[in-house]
C-alpha cells in the first residue's frame, strides 16, 4: 500500500462544483496499473506556501504552518506539493502589485518542505501552477509565471517528480478549444481539467516509483559488491 498526501490549495482540495478532484481520482488510476494507494487530500483552499505572519489576506492555516499535522504527521511514500496560485496574486490587481508571498520566499518555503521530506526518504512531486483565463487580468497570469519557472528550477535542483500543469494546460486542445474551457471562474479546474491533471500525475507517480526501486537495487548491487569473502 502506498500512502500518498496531496498538499496544496483549492485546486487540490475537494470542491462542490467538482465530481471528482485530481486526488479522488488517483487511487482507481492507479489500481489499474496494479499501484495500491490510500490519499490524504491535505488541500486547503486561499492556501499559500507561507504563514498568515507573512501574508494573512485569507485567515486560513498556510502551507508551513500545517506541514507537520497535514503532511509529515500521515508519514506518506509520496508527497504532492501544489502551492503557487495564492502566492502569486497581486491583491491590488494592478500590473506592479505585490504578490502575498514573492518568488524568493515562496521558493524558500518549497525548499523546506522538499529538505524535510526528502531526508525521510518520501518521494516529492512538485506541481506547477495551472494558468489563470478570463475574467482574471493578463498580468495576474504573467505574474504566476515567475512561480512556475521557479517550480520547474526547484524541482531540477532537488530531482524531484515535476508534474507541469501549466505546460498541461497550455497544451491541451480539444474540439478546437484550448486551456481556458477547463477554467469556469478563470482559476479552478473543471472535471475535465482535473481529469487531465490526475493522469499526469499517475505517469509522474509511476515514473518516480520506477526511479526509487531502481536506486534502490543499485544499493544493493553496491552492497553486495562491497562485501568480500575471506580468503581461504
Amino acid at each position: 500500500m502506498v500512502k500518498i498526501v496531496a498538499f496544496g490549495n483549492s485546486i487540490t482540495a475537494p470542491r462542490k462544483s467538482v465530481d471528482q478532484v485530481f486526488a479522488q481520482r488517483l487511487p482507481a488510476l492507479l489500481a489499474a496499473k496494479g499501484i495500491v494507494c490510500e490519499v490524504v487530500n491535505s488541500g486547503v483552499g486561499s492556501s499559500h506556501t507561507g504563514t498568515l505572519a507573512d501574508n494573512d489576506f485569507a485567515k486560513v492555516k498556510h502551507g508551513l504552518e500545517r506541514f507537520e499535522t497535514d503532511v509529515l504527521a500521515h508519514n506518506p511514500d509520496i508527497v504532492i506539493i501544489g502551492f503557487g496560485t495564492n502566492d502569486a496574486y497581486i491583491d491590488e490587481n494592478t500590473p506592479n502589485g505585490t504578490s502575498r508571498i514573492n518568488v524568493p520566499k515562496y521558493q524558500e518555503n518549497l525548499a523546506y518542505m522538499v529538505e524535510r521530506l526528502q531526508r525521510k526518504g518520501t518521494i516529492v512531486i512538485l506541481t506547477a501552477p495551472s494558468p489563470l483565463s478570463f475574467p482574471r487580468p493578463t498580468f495576474q497570469n504573467d505574474r504566476l509565471y515567475q512561480y512556475v519557472k521557479a517550480v520547474r528550477k526547484l524541482s531540477k535542483k532537488y530531482d524531484t517528480g515535476l508534474a507541469d500543469n501549466y505546460k498541461l494546460y497550455m497544451e491541451y486542445r480539444k474540439d478546437g478549444e484550448g486551456y481556458e474551457v477547463l477554467l469556469p471562474d478563470g482559476v479552478h479546474p473543471n472535471d475535465e481539467g482535473h481529469r487531465i491533471i490526475a493522469e499526469n500525475l499517475v505517469n509522474c507517480i509511476t515514473k518516480e516509483l520506477n526511479r526509487q526501486q531502481n536506486r534502490q537495487k543499485i544499493r544493493v548491487r553496491n552492497l553486495e559488491n562491497s562485501i568480500r569473502p575471506f580468503p581461504p
